[in-house]
């Protein structure tokens, strides 16, 4: 695709999200993609360490012990799911641009690309409400 305009402007930054909150990553290091098309940065990511892993599965494990997903009903659940597919689609347009302008790849295999998983969340949510037992 195109250069875009804003080519010009500092790179979008990527918190890491841990616990429900946007953090950097403790010792400030990040990775910047830059298009392969353009050579310009287009995003920077805060860059994980052993720390921030650490946070991570720590906070997922309390969520999951005191959080309302294992209490959620099969079809709350599906729903949790459903929403998450309607808010990639929502920014499909907003997500396949950032994939093709990091990756190099035709915005239209990005608009696919992410269309698919679209269609994978959904997916998910259709397997959800057809869970028995426990």
């Amino acid at each position: 695709i195109a250069m875009p305009a804003e080519a010009s402007q500092a790179p979008q930054p990527y918190k890491l999200l841990i616990g429900g909150k946007h953090v950097d990553a403790s010792d400030g290091r990040s990775i910047e993609r830059a298009s392969p098309g353009h050579g310009f940065v287009v995003s920077r990511y805060a860059q994980a360490g052993a720390a921030e892993v650490e946070a991570a599965v720590q906070a997922a494990h309390r969520a999951f012990e005191t959080g309302p997903w294992p209490r959620m009903k099969a079809s709350e659940r599906a729903a949790v799911l459903l929403k998450a597919a309607d808010l990639i689609e929502s920014r499909l347009e907003q997500i396949a641009r950032l994939d093709a302008l990091e990756s190099g790849k035709p915005i239209a295999q990005a608009r696919g690309e992410i269309g698919g998983a679209v269609d994978i969340w959904r997916y998910a949510a259709s397997l959800a409400r057809t869970l028995h037992g426990e």
